[in-house]
């Protein structure tokens, strides 16, 4: 069997129902399991994602119960991995896998199992991350670290002492002479982990998948300088063999064996733990626990799959003890499948507003979070070339929190041709462009194109910038494709189609009259927005409010094309290269900006002036919001006045709007001798 097989196999097994299997079946999924184990374990390069491989796991469980079995499964898939050039060392205490759970139906059925063993309605729990990465047990004699041993088959594993001794978090020593074992989990930071692949790129060296992969190979190897350089991490988790540690706790400090008092003690020896230990007093606290963890879920620097939660009364873990498998008296709570491995079938070159050419990936098709996913981003080429990616290969796929999905890191390459860039727009074939040094290709034809020109229509009837009530941006893309609307200015002329609108399937009287209601009622905005609609390159909506302060003194927008470069360039946030596409483009968009001129009437708000032929803002920081105005509604009332708002304090900011419990920022400008304002000095 190779990794393309393994694949197409799994992907096989996961789509049917475990009810339908074969005791054929049974043994194919065996060997498949092994083969992964094996890939995942030794080779350090899945093929699937830990929640396929879970689901696996858990369909050849359920078969074995159908078959009756006589071999457990889990020796048949450790068994077949016993390869290593390290020590093999046994566990005292058998380091075997938690249970795993994805819903809180299951939490509340794991709750009611322990109360029914221990004969106890009240029990505490606690609840931790759960890192992705690889078990380690460290062995210490009189205060001394003298062994390290990885997890494998629970039982017995490798010596990996010299490697664990090169991280540098690790105490080699603590201030006690006890004996006893601790047990950690080594992980390899998120910001580490790309650093480590981007280097690899270059060099030559081994890509990894996911940073569980790059940890375990890192601390693995048999040159102990390499794992030094790796930047390792470790979080101590739990404690083995710890009676002659208890009874010590338990004449010194009064000790009450519950694993929340024992992880703070571990601290206090100096063992870093994780930074989320949470105490709850029943299970339903411990639900409301996870549904807040999305809060700082992805704020952590290491990979997160899920959550551990531990009986919190250590005296009950031998009453509640352990299956085969799992210990009963703890859980692990895997957040839903972010990660999943697919297919890329092929590459598509979309082109956005801005004629930005993006890689989309076509997938074969997958489910992640109870949604069907078939298209991804590749965000643009450069992306491409550091995945390394190509046209069949079989590629881990993430979808956090609901959000877009996209390709990480390639599980088996194929080594077909790599992906390019085209070399003409795929929309009106105009010749691609690459901006200089910049990782962008485009197309210029900028009001040419229609790939922009729809996207630019769809943009303008929305939120960030006409805002037209009752105007939908699927509304603006079949009014394009029926030629109602050809350009974005196109808009303000639509009511010559009311009748033809009228006659649209899904289009009522009323909510005609509201969407040009809501095209009437724009048609008199500011010249931000209309810097905004004429889509500058370079020229955003900070610089759109610089550059209006220039035309509410000289009151024509197309004088801009006469301004020289020095002129622009004494501006706010205006560079060289700003400057110069701003003058190219009003020397060449004479026509267009009639167009747009001619359906909108300007109003022009009261702005700062020309002071000794130089352009000057005053510059004005706000710390937060105050009472009775939201920070958004003082940056409002300050633009207002021409004034530019500044996020952070500096030599050259002007004022600080400050509240009386501002700190940091108060205090720099203190140090500064920036002058502070009170809400009433600033309002005056």
């Amino acid at each position: 069997m190779n990794q393309i097989e393994a694949y197409e196999l799994s992907a096989d097994f996961l789509s049917k129902k475990r009810e339908n299997f074969t005791i054929s079946d049974f043994k194919k999924l065996w060997e498949l399991i092994t083969f992964h184990s094996e890939l995942y374990y030794e080779l350090e390069k899945p093929v699937i994602s830990d929640s396929e491989y879970d689901e696996l796991f858990k369909t050849l469980e359920f078969l074995e119960t159908k078959f009756h079995s006589e071999a457990h499964v889990s020796h048949w898939v450790w068994s077949a991995l016993n390869q290593s050039s390290f020590t093999k060392v046994e566990h005292s205490r058998p380091m075997i896998s938690l249970d795993n759970t994805y819903n809180e139906e299951d939490l509340r059925d794991f709750d009611s199992r322990v109360k029914k063993i221990s004969s106890i309605d009240d029990i505490s729990y606690m609840i931790e991350f759960k890192f992705d990465g690889l078990g380690i047990e460290l062995i210490y004699v009189d205060g001394v670290l003298t062994q390290a041993i990885t997890r494998w088959n629970g039982v017995v594993w490798e010596d990996v002492t010299e490697n664990v001794k090169q991280i540098s978090n690790i105490p080699k020593k603590i201030d006690k002479k006890w004996t006893f074992e601790v047990r950690w989990e080594v992980v390899m930071p998120l910001s580490s982990f790309e650093r480590l692949n981007e280097e690899a790129k270059e060099t030559g060296w081994k890509i990894f998948s996911n940073p569980r992969n790059a940890a375990s190979w890192s601390l693995r190897i048999l040159d102990t300088q390499i794992t030094k350089k790796r930047n390792l991490k470790y979080f101590a988790y739990d404690v083995s063999n710890t009676k002659s540690l208890i009874n010590e706790l338990s004449d010194s400090h009064n000790w009450v064996a519950e694993y929340s008092e024992m992880i703070s003690y571990l601290e206090v020896l100096g063992f870093d733990i994780s930074s989320y230990f949470i105490k709850s007093k029943d299970i339903t606290e411990v639900i409301e626990n996870i549904h807040n963890i999305w809060e700082i879920k992805d704020k952590i620097d290491f990979e997160i799959d899920g959550l551990v939660l531990k009986v919190n009364n250590m005296n009950l873990w031998n009453t509640i003890w352990f299956t085969e498998h799992h210990p009963r008296y703890a859980i692990a709570y895997k957040f839903p499948a972010e990660i999943v491995t697919t297919k890329l079938i092929s590459v598509e070159h979309s082109v956005g507003r801005t004629g930005t050419i993006t890689p989309v990936a076509n997938l074969e098709a997958v489910n992640i979070w109870w949604a069907i996913i078939r298209r991804a981003t590749l965000h643009n080429y450069d992306e491409i070339e550091k995945l390394w990616v190509r046209v069949w290969d079989i590629v881990f796929l993430k979808r956090a929190w609901e959000v877009i999905p996209k390709i990480i890191s390639v599980a088996t390459s194929v080594w077909e041709s790599p992906i390019l860039p085209p070399e003409n727009c795929p929309s009106c074939n105009f010749e691609i462009k690459k901006d200089k040094e910049k990782v962008r290709f485009y197309c210029p034809n900028q009001y040419g194109c229609p790939a922009q020109m729809r996207e630019k229509i769809a943009f303008a009837v929305g939120k960030q910038w006409f805002n037209i009530d009752g105007f939908w941006e699927k509304q603006a893309e079949l009014f394009y494709s029926l030629w109602f609307i050809n350009t974005f200015w196109d808009i303000f002329t639509l009511k010559k189609y009311r009748d033809e609108i009228l006659a649209l399937d899904w289009f009522q009287e009323k909510s005609v009259n509201k969407l040009l209601d809501g095209i009437e009622k724009v048609r008199t905005t500011d010249m931000v927005t209309v810097f905004k609609a004429l889509w500058i390159p370079g020229v955003g909506k900070k610089t759109a409010k610089t550059l209006s302060t220039i035309i509410h003194e000289e009151e024509d927008i197309l004088s801009l094309e006469f301004l020289n470069l020095e002129k622009l360039e004494s501006l706010p946030d205006i560079g060289p290269e700003v400057a110069e596409s701003v003058i190219l483009f009003f020397t060449n968009s004479r026509d267009m900006i009639t167009h747009l001129l001619n359906e909108v009437e300007i109003k022009f708000t009261q702005q700062n002036v020309v002071t000794n032929g130089k352009y000057t803002w005053t510059k004005m920081c706000i710390t937060w919001s105050f009472d009775g105005y939201s920070r958004d509604e003082l940056v409002e009332i300050l633009e207002k006045q021409g004034w530019n708002f500044i996020s952070s304090v500096s030599k050259n900011t002007d004022y600080l709007l400050a509240w009386e419990k501002a700190w940091s920022k108060l205090k720099k400008a203190q140090e500064l001798g920036v002058e502070v304002l009170t809400l009433e000095e600033f309002l005056k």
